[in-house]
């Protein structure tokens, strides 16, 4: 296939962006601004098939959010965003529903407003998942706080989309480097450390997580993480762990490694042989997903990183497809006649 042209390559992508005006009025609303960079946001629907179509994408679960997020200081006005959002993108997506689904937004940190608009999402708007920035004010996902949340996730077995947000400790760095450059991939691997070390993918073992840019950094910082099993072991720790009780190792005798071949993940600025080797080292093939992150990043680079997925060794034969839709199609039943 011609690197210029992934027409025919019929992609389900996991990371698609669409930022409607329902969006960008409830953060105004909020008193907030919108950070992202000022790429193509909110094209109608039959001009989004356009463009997927011609990048070799079929169908996309679209994500609403920018690296603003949804809360910002005020339960009432996140509730107005989640709500209007979520109905907004119901209706974009009912244009053509089978080649577009959508995640649900939910106003954490406030708890009892995320449980009432995930039984909306879910049972009224048809929602394909839920969407998470990697944290909101500063409380991560992961947080032992948001237990209630995670138990009916997992009562409901829940696609769950973590899309990394903008670090609390950013304001404080002097690298003069904008955050997406290198912050962004650690605060994804802060929530997949989160989720491990407070028991969450063991006691709620139904969420689907997924997590955005092949993991932020967590295939590379993967053996690290099994320090958990060794750190706290006969010692007062350097720090206290709030809400972790027992140290890890008591807690979890099984340690780190079952768990992480359990998340998902997606290829959306990751499309390189070094970022594909070490994920699909740690990951089994059916729990690696398309991403493009479209349209926050050229369409240049994306096409790029399609033509190198399709010659990495890891995706030879029948993995690609895999890779391509074949694992989308198994979690969004939406998606199941592609």
């Amino acid at each position: 296939m011609d690197k210029a042209d992934n027409s025919g390559a019929r992609l389900i992508d996991m990371h698609h962006h669409v930022v409607l005006p329902e969006y960008e009025q409830a953060l105004a609303r909020s008193g907030a601004g919108d950070p992202s960079r000022p790429l193509r946001k909110n094209d109608p629907a039959e001009v989004l098939l356009e463009r997927m179509g011609e990048t070799g994408i079929d169908a996309a679960i679209l994500n609403p959010l920018s690296v603003a997020g949804v809360h910002h200081g005020n339960d009432a006005n996140a509730r107005y965003l989640t709500e209007s959002v979520n109905e907004a993108m119901a209706r974009y997506v009912s244009q053509a529903p089978d080649r577009l689904g959508f995640l649900a937004t939910l106003p954490l940190p406030d708890l009892d407003g995320a449980l009432e608009q995930m039984g909306h999402a879910l049972d009224t708007l048809h929602a394909d998942g839920v969407i998470f920035m990697s944290n909101q004010n500063g409380f991560y996902i992961g947080d032992p706080a948001f237990e209630p949340l995670y138990a009916e996730m997992n009562r409901r077995a829940v696609n769950a989309f973590i899309h990394p947000g903008m670090p609390p400790y950013v304001a404080n760095l002097k690298l003069r480097l904008w955050p997406a450059f290198i912050e962004y991939a650690f605060d994804t691997t802060r929530v997949a450390a989160n989720l491990i070390y407070h028991e969450f993918m063991g006691r709620y073992p139904n969420i689907r997580w997924i997590l955005a840019h092949a993991g932020g950094t967590f295939p590379y910082l993967s053996m690290r993480m099994r320090l958990m099993e060794e750190m706290e072991v006969g010692r007062k720790p350097p720090f206290p762990f709030v809400g972790a009780g027992c140290p890890f190792i008591e807690r979890v005798p099984e340690g780190v490694t079952p768990y992480l071949g359990r998340f998902y993940f997606e290829t959306a600025f990751s499309g390189g042989q070094g970022p594909m080797a070490a994920l699909a080292h740690m990951v089994g093939p059916d729990h690696i997903l398309y991403g493009s992150d479209l349209p926050f990043v050229a369409r240049p680079f994306v096409m790029e990183q399609i033509d190198n997925l399709r010659g990495m060794p890891e995706f030879a034969g029948e993995r690609f497809n895999d890779m391509a839709r074949n694992n989308a199609r198994a979690l969004f039943p939406r998606f199941s006649g592609h």
